[in-house]
């Protein structure tokens, strides 16, 4: 068979579903380059074959609806497609163990020229669209009042302050976009939902005042500001943002979308947005499916219909002199990074407050110096201090829009709702069983004998013993 990245299944088109229709004709004329010699096939029989695929395609993506948030949905759909009809011409004498695997890999080769035409003109969501600079700016039809009362409805819903005792009590009762994912994945993932939601709040514990400015988690906090800016130059929009919004319908799930567009001058109008700010992992395109999961939560909750999901990759420089030697990169900047000065110095445990260069200031020397002089006057009557200043570029940029597919929450959220259930009870019945099961060290004991035999036991129990030797009076 191929080798046949994920990406390449599917070739992302801006079709409206709402005007679609398609001929048998147009089936088997446009899949006509792919069939090869290998495929034991008559002209006559080209336009039959592709129209089964088509039907199979169909039935597949009805039936596995809810595996659409896998990246290798299209994928899983071809092999499918392909075990079916080959299976059926080797009961039919069709083709043999000689030329099997050259017919599999044509068959193969077509069903994904077939699948493309599928996808483009079938009326089914599309998992997600990636931009082309064709494709980028084409305005999509937009309900502009429409979309005015459900932002304002949005902007206007009570919002505890972030990081207040009310706020995490306030997530502590939601199963946020974030994580929800594991509430449709493996045993173990809900388990580990279960567990999470299940634990009493501390609120005192160091886990909500502590930042860890090394880990993978921060660098996503630290860039979001950055990613917002660069989206909103590149776009010319604007993104508001919302805040922990609880679903309407169902009440024990969230969603914090890093973005709402709130421009209704701009064609991207109501369209949210999610980042994610890569660290070390890469950029394909294709939302994984934690990640596309989380989009849909934040739609359905916000009642929108689509979701920009930009991935980025943000370096920084080893110093300033770098920086200002770089005419490489468009998207460039300086961001620096604060904490609080007490009477006797800096204070301990300080998170770092960040600001952020706005991009379209000019980036030579002495308009930088300039705005840094202002931002550490303006920041020490607030009794801050500058501690480190970094300075950034954009390695990599990806947006790719991932419409709402209301099919698939509807077969997701009783799953969802299920899980939140069982939170409820065990919130009272007990949830200790849920935790990870401490390992066993592992225990060798070899014994040895005269006859130069050794044996080897494993897994000796460990234990507390008293030896008791009984002496002679």
């Amino acid at each position: 068979m191929t080798n046949t990245s994920d990406s390449e299944y599917i070739q992302e088109t801006d079709t409206d579903p709402d005007s679609i229709s398609i001929s048998n004709t147009e089936i088997s004329s446009t899949v006509d380059e792919s069939i090869d010699e290998s495929l034991p096939l008559e002209n006559d029989d080209i336009t039959e074959l592709t129209i089964d695929i088509f039907d199979l395609l169909d039935e597949y993506h009805t039936t596995h609806i809810l595996e659409i948030s896998s990246p290798k949905f299209y994928k899983n759909a071809t092999e499918n497609t392909a075990n079916i009809l080959i299976n059926e011409w080797i009961d039919a004498d069709i083709c043999d163990d000689d030329n099997f695997e050259d017919v599999y890999e044509e068959l193969t080769e077509l069903i994904e020229s077939t699948l493309e035409i599928f996808v483009e003109k079938s009326g089914f969501i599309q998992r997600s669209k990636k931009y082309t600079m064709d494709t980028i700016n084409i305005p999509s039809s937009i309900d502009i009042p429409a979309l005015t009362t459900k932002i304002q409805e949005l902007q206007n819903i009570p919002q505890p302050q972030q990081k207040t005792k009310e706020w995490h009590e306030y997530r502590y009762n939601l199963i946020t976009a974030s994580n929800l994912w594991k509430a449709l994945g493996s045993e173990a993932q809900v388990n580990s939902l279960i567990y999470e939601k299940c634990k009493p709040l501390n609120l005192n514990g160091t886990d909500y005042n502590y930042t860890n400015t090394d880990s993978a988690l921060h660098w996503g906090v630290k860039y979001e500001p950055v990613t917002v800016m660069v989206y909103e130059h590149m776009f010319q929009t604007r993104v508001g943002e919302f805040g922990c919004i609880k679903h309407s319908k169902y009440p024990f799930i969230g969603a914090s979308p890093d973005g709402i567009n709130i421009d209704p001058q701009n064609q991207r109008y109501g369209r949210m947005l999610e980042i994610k700010n890569i660290v070390n992992r890469e950029i394909t395109g294709i939302p994984k499916e934690e990640y596309w999961i989380q989009t849909q939560i934040q739609m359905e909750t916000c009642e929108l219909d689509e979701c920009d999901f930009v991935e980025t990759r943000f370096l920084e420089y080893p110093d300033e002199t770098a920086f200002y030697n770089d005419e490489t990169h468009e998207y460039k900047g300086v961001i620096l990074n604060f904490i609080e000065r007490t009477e006797n110095g800096v204070a301990k445990n300080s998170n770092p407050v960040y600001h952020y260069m706005p991009v379209d200031v000019s980036s030579d020397r002495d308009t930088i110096m300039n705005w840094i002089q202002i931002k550490k006057d303006e920041l020490r009557k607030k009794g801050m201090v500058l501690y480190s200043t970094i300075y950034w570029y954009m390695d990599q940029f990806s947006c790719v829009l991932i419409p709402r597919n209301k099919s698939w929450f509807e077969l997701a959220v009783p799953k969802i709702e299920s899980v939140w259930q069982t939170i409820e009870k065990e919130r009272v019945d007990g949830y200790e069983h849920r935790s990870s099961k401490k390992r066993i060290p592992k225990v060798n004991v070899v014994l040895s004998s005269d006859s130069s035999n050794s044996y080897m036991i494993n897994n000796l129990v460990l234990t507390n013993s008293i030896c008791l030797v009984k002496l002679d009076n």
